[in-house]
């Protein structure tokens, strides 16, 4: 028997060791590739260095004309484009001198108008004062005149033709009335006197008025046409400074694009240097660079090239066998020690709970501790029989709770609540079977009433709320929305769709099969309405 045969049964023996080392050796070639890459960039990267060390030396390339004359150009292009750069750059400048030029010559501009136009200001709002004044003091003159005038006449009229009564209280009467008039005649002309003197004052203040307003149009005008004509001198000085700007970008993406041009090429160039081994002193220190590159991938890929050999070398089927020995035993044991676990703590299945009977008056019941931990049973003083796993003394995971009322609950319990899903059988004689939280029934869920109605829908504890359907004994089917009654009762509202035992389908208003179902509506539809094609 040769020694290959004999290796090959000594691995058909031990597939596991070779499944360990096929493995590991998989985890080696895995960092390997990643070596070989970053040495393939850390080549080109010296390469690069190598063409641009020949260029910038000035050797003999002679034999690389094309690579020669493509960089002699390039060179040309990155310094007519640094050359266009700096005089946009200048231009640029220029251009922001000129801007703030031209602005602080139209600010100055504009604030000498601001300055004489200022006085013109102020001294127009007191002439437009004195004005109003003015003609504030003729409105009360003539209304003050006119009540004069008014009262004057009444006067006249009564000294003309004095009432009859007793001498003295006539000449006394006619006494005041002329007293009376002597006053308002005199106020009269007073008034009189002045009312033409504002009358005569009114025109110049008009006119004064009209001249300060002219001039400060006049200056606000000359304030416009400064604010028009900087407008246009900075739009078009804005405008040169937008080309430049786009010229200047222009020229930064060429930079860029010939930059990456010039960096291909010293690849290039580097890459024909290194292949045809030219040995010139001033290029030996970055051509031993990329050697030692190379010598080091040579031996990166000889050891990837041998880990390959030994992983096709491998028996057929070793891996699979590998992998499953791997797999399948720990989930075989898993299963094993499951099984054994249920076996060794296997248990009777509980009795069905037994409703106890109600204590009569004068009858207890005995009274029983609930267990620390652990299964057991617990009855409380009111008669109250608790029966599940218990945890610091209440009720934590599968259990039941009966009352001596006939009441009880089945199902998961987390702290002496019902939580999750489970059954709660009700004094008068329905049963909830639904998911419970805090021992209240929520969400989708089903009630069997003591005559074999049933319900179906959303639940709020013992009742269904808003959207749901009812069966009775006899077939009958009915669907729609429900409400709160009393005593805990449920009552359709709205527009119902019942289904007759034989079939039949009709739409029906609530208050048609329920008077009291014609009051509105509590709460809101919570699913559903109800259609011809489905009813849950």
């Amino acid at each position: 028997m040769t020694d290959k045969q004999k290796t090959g049964d000594s691995g058909r023996g031990h597939f596991l060791a070779e499944g360990y080392r096929e493995m590991g050796r998989k985890l080696v070639r895995s960092k390997t590739r990643r070596t070989i890459r970053q040495q393939e960039a850390d080549r080109a990267v010296a390469l690069t260095a190598l063409g641009r060390q020949a260029w910038e030396t000035k050797i003999d390339l002679a034999a690389f004309a094309g690579l020669r004359d493509r960089l002699a150009g390039l060179d040309t292009r990155v310094g007519e484009i640094s050359e266009t750069a700096n005089k946009l750059g200048q231009e640029k400048e220029g251009l922001e001198r000129e801007r703030s030029t031209e602005l602080e010559k139209f600010a100055a501009g504009r604030k000498a108008v601001e300055t004489k136009k200022s006085p013109v200001d102020a001294a127009l709002r007191e002439a437009r004062s004195r004005k109003s004044a003015c003609e504030q003091a003729i409105r009360q003159g003539e209304s003050r005149l006119a009540a004069i005038a008014g009262r004057l006449a009444v006067l006249d009229r009564d000294i003309a033709s004095p009432g009859a009564g007793a001498a003295a209280d006539a000449q006394q009467k006619l006494a005041t009335l002329q007293s009376e008039r002597a006053t308002l005649a005199a106020e009269q002309n007073e008034l009189g006197a002045k009312l033409a003197a504002s009358r005569a004052e009114l025109p110049a203040h008009a006119t004064q008025e009209s001249s300060l307003a002219a001039e400060s149009q006049k200056h606000a005008a000359e304030i416009a046409a400064i604010d028009a004509e900087q407008k246009a001198a900075i739009a078009h000085i804005d405008t040169n400074l937008r080309r430049v700007q786009s010229e200047t970008q222009g020229a930064s993406q060429q930079a860029s694009a010939v930059q990456k041009d010039r960096a291909g090429t010293f690849l290039d160039l580097g890459t024909a240097l290194y292949d045809s081994a030219v040995r010139d002193p001033a290029l030996v220190e970055a051509i031993e660079g990329v050697a030692s590159i190379d010598r080091s991938r040579a031996q990166a890929e000889s050891a990837l090239d041998s880990s390959l050999a030994e992983t096709r070398s491998l028996a057929g089927g070793t891996m699979g066998k590998f992998w499953s020995v791997l797999i399948g035993v720990p989930l075989l044991l898993a299963a094993l020690g499951a099984g054994t676990y249920q076996f060794l703590h296997r248990r009777a299945a509980p009795a069905p709970v037994a409703l106890p009977t109600p204590a009569a008056p004068g009858q207890g019941c005995t009274y029983q501790a609930a267990p620390a931990q652990g299964e057991g049973v617990a009855v409380s003083s009111d008669c109250t029989r608790t029966e599940g796993t218990f945890v610091e003394g209440r009720l934590h995971g599968k259990g039941s709770k009966v009352w001596p009322s006939g009441e009880r609950m089945e199902g998961q319990f987390y702290s002496g609540y019902l939580y999750g899903p489970g059954v709660r059988v009700y004094r008068d004689g329905r049963r909830v079977e639904a998911t419970f939280s805090g021992g209240r029934a929520m969400g989708p869920g089903k009630i069997t009433m003591p005559d074999g109605t049933v319900y179906q829908g959303r639940l709020w504890g013992p009742i269904v709320l808003g959207w749901g359907v009812r069966r009775s004994p006899d077939g009958e089917v009915l669907a729609g929305d429900w409400r709160e009654a009393p005593d805990n009762g449920m009552r359709p509202i709205g527009l119902m769709l019942r289904v007759r035992p034989g079939g039949a389908r009709e739409k029906v208003e609530a208050a048609s099969l329920d008077p009291a179902s014609a009051k509105p509506a509590a709460p809101a539809s919570q699913g559903q309405p109800a259609s011809d094609d489905k009813l849950y």
